[in-house]
């Protein structure tokens, strides 16, 4: 997810450990503009123990490299 404009999107995972996760073809965490589309993909596949997550920042360390 790194540089897509996530902030406000929801994604849909397993579980906190985010050990599985809905991807699309390119294997990229699927993203879904409203909380009900993420609902409907839900129910399309029958998920029965997941977490929708709403994306409210998107932290992005700055970090300088000295060598």
């Amino acid at each position: 997810m790194y540089k897509s404009n996530v902030i406000g999107k929801y994604v849909i995972v397993k579980d906190l450990n985010f050990s599985d996760y809905m991807t699309d073809s390119n294997n990229e965490i699927c993203k879904y503009d409203t909380i009900e589309e993420a609902l409907d993909v839900c129910g399309i596949y029958e998920f029965e123990n997941v977490l929708i997550l709403k994306v409210v920042f998107n932290h992005i360390e700055n970090v300088d490299i000295k060598i």
